[in-house]
């Protein structure tokens, strides 16, 4: 279970260092990303595969600046994590910034990150877009 939290950890901070080899090399061949649909939200959904990955990466990329993304707790049974935390945000069409409360949660598989779920305030990130 330590080594979960150790894989996760290590996503947050090749994310944070903008290391997508890294992030990819943490990813299984077939992960499934999501977060929640929201028609102002132009990255919501749920891809997959690393070229599902890299097209949810390029859309937020475009859409938005994270300006801050702080797990702050962990949780983990045997083949996943819950990751806690607070994220600020500014959509780049509107200039409006949002900030939300975050779980992430993450399921790890022969040591590779296979499912990774974002679950945040969608009204209000939609907002910012709008």
């Amino acid at each position: 279970m330590i080594d979960n939290i150790k894989i996760v950890k290590q996503l947050y901070y090749a994310f944070s260092k903008k290391d997508i080899n890294t992030i990819l090399g943490l990813l299984s061949e077939d992960v499934e990303w999501g977060e929640p649909e929201n028609p102002f939200n132009p990255a919501g959904g749920t891809r997959k595969g690393h070229p599902g990955f890299l097209e949810w990466l390029n859309i937020g990329k475009d859409a938005e600046d994270i300006l801050i993304l702080e797990p702050k707790r962990f949780l983990c049974d045997n083949d996943s994590v819950a990751i806690i935390g607070y994220m600020k945000c500014l959509a780049k069409s509107t200039g409006k910034i949002y900030e939300s409360d975050f779980v992430h949660f993450a399921i790890i598989k022969d040591y590779k990150i296979c499912k990774f779920q974002e679950f945040f305030d969608t009204y209000i990130a939609g907002e910012a877009f709008r």
